[in-house]
């Protein structure tokens, strides 16, 4: 497995979403992609995908680390398993840490590149905010 081209694509959504450019974040998903987000529905298509991280980025989202813990391929799909830490700047000043874990399913396109076909995320607790108080819901 080409590992090193989908590190590439996960090196270039964290940038994406660092320069708060959400469209440049969605264009590592195929067209047809589906993502599935804690507590919202499923986000079909691109298009989709685009809104849900415009959304994350106007709520605050300012820094995202993915850390890959497992790889494997079979065929033109790969799969990725690994943990995610989000930062989202609160209104309030304060700053909001939401960890968990993660798992991507890659499809190799017709042009050779990979690019993301599901994902799905969950955080390990409520997210907690830097002053050590837990975000209320």
């Amino acid at each position: 497995m080409d590992v090193s081209a989908i590190a590439r694509t996960k090196d270039d959504f964290v940038a994406a979403l660092r320069n708060g450019d959400a469209v440049a974040a969605s264009a590592i998903y195929a067209d047809d992609a589906q993502l599935l987000a804690p507590s919202a529905e499923l986000f079909a298509g691109r298009e989709a995908i685009t809104a849900f991280w415009r959304a994350g980025l106007e709520a605050g989202v300012s820094e995202v680390e993915l850390e890959a813990l497992e790889h494997d391929r079979e065929g033109g799909f790969a799969f990725e398993i690994g943990r995610y830490a989000f930062r989202l700047e609160a209104v309030d000043g304060g700053t909001v840490v939401d960890r968990g874990k993660y798992v991507v399913v890659h499809r190799r396109q017709d042009d050779g590149s990979w690019r993301r076909v599901v994902e799905m995320f969950n955080p390990d607790a409520p997210p907690l905010r830097t002053d050590g108080a837990r975000k209320e819901e």
